[in-house]
């Protein structure tokens, strides 16, 4: 498994269990560094989940159905089961101003990071205006979450909702994240 962790602070931000894909923009063109993960709401002790099939796969009695009760939450913001992120309030010139000086931070990270090499600091620091940009695009659909240590300077996970979706889809900024197999 590869846990995502802020480069900047070390927080774990997801895992490939989320299976992150390209973000592709509304032009149907892959949008250069970044990628993003679909959420979804689950219970929170793991209880059953409807599927809406009734008994059709055994288990519980006729009358017996999912908990009601359960506690719902999402896998990627809880704190148990996901990555207990922080939703914080975020202007667009603040945004602007974030992804700045996080961008600069992540491209001094990535050069002195023997890891990583030229071309790569390279592609980062051509594809940010990219990026930033489709970002930017997008701010009035966005909803901005910090990582558990509530670090300012550490990456930030952004969601929207896709046209027809009930859970939130994640995007990330690939280079701002590290990856460390457990």
């Amino acid at each position: 498994m590869i846990i995502y962790t802020c480069r900047v602070t070390g927080d774990e931000m997801l895992s490939d269990a989320y299976k992150p894909q390209d973000v592709v923009g509304a032009d149907g063109e892959v949008v250069p560094e970044l990628f993003e993960i679909e959420s979804m709401t689950v219970n929170k002790d793991g209880g059953e989940v409807d599927v809406g099939c009734g008994d059709a796969f055994g288990g519980g009695g006729a009358d017996e159905g999912p908990d009601d009760g359960a506690e719902k939450v999402n896998n990627v913001i809880d704190e148990s089961i996901g990555f207990g992120y922080n939703e914080v309030p975020m202007g667009k010139k603040d945004f602007k101003d974030f992804l700045k000086t996080y961008c600069g931070k992540v491209r001094t990270m990535l050069k002195e990071d023997d890891k990583v090499a030229g071309p790569d600091v390279k592609a980062f620091t051509q594809a940010a205006p990219a990026f930033c940009k489709f970002l930017l695009g997008k701010f009035d659909d966005l909803q901005f979450y910090m990582s558990a240590s509530f670090n300012p300077d550490g990456c930030m996970a952004m969601s929207y909702y896709k046209d027809g979706a009930s859970n939130p889809t994640f995007v990330y900024i690939k280079k701002g994240l590290s990856e460390m197999k457990v």
